[in-house]
């Protein structure tokens, strides 16, 4: 079963502390922003405690969510959200969409850890942009969609 920090776990250590992760964990919204205030570097290590993993040091924290859109096909559905997107300084790490009988369907995964909008701000603009064309645009955080998928 894969380990939950929350804010409260982080509000308890010193600034600038190492914290030593292990692999797959989920780190809350909330934790993931006090870490970045109290200047936390968060070490990843493998189940057992002992190895570093490659790939995954100070620096390699992304913000990751998943966008997706469903609706009728028309011109500039991808041209609106990736305009959002960009305003907001998110990146897109993936996109897959097609589509089926007439419905346009499109699934992105993004990095918004550079991004000066948090993300309910980004989620907004989306929905109110999904609105606006006729379309439903959901913005998931990572960790709240492996949370709800974990056993």
């Amino acid at each position: 079963m894969q380990d939950v920090i929350t804010k409260d776990e982080i509000a308890v250590l010193p600034d600038n502390f190492e914290l030593r992760v292990v692999v797959g964990s989920i780190i809350t919204y909330a934790a993931r922003e006090m870490i970045k205030e109290k200047g936390i570097t968060l070490q990843y290590v493998k189940g057992d405690g002992e190895e570093k993993v490659p790939g995954q040091e100070k620096g390699d924290d992304k913000e990751r969510g998943f966008v997706t859109v469903i609706g009728h096909d028309k011109v500039g559905i991808i041209a609106k959200v990736a305009g959002i997107l960009a305003a907001s300084q998110v990146n897109i790490l993936d996109i897959s969409q097609t589509v089926l009988q007439g419905y346009f369907t499109m699934i992105m995964i993004v990095d918004f850890s550079g991004s000066p909008d948090d993300i309910t701000g980004i989620r907004q603009k989306l929905e109110d942009a999904g609105d606006e064309i006729g379309v439903k645009i959901t913005l998931q955080h990572e960790d709240i969609f492996r949370y709800m998928h974990r056993i």
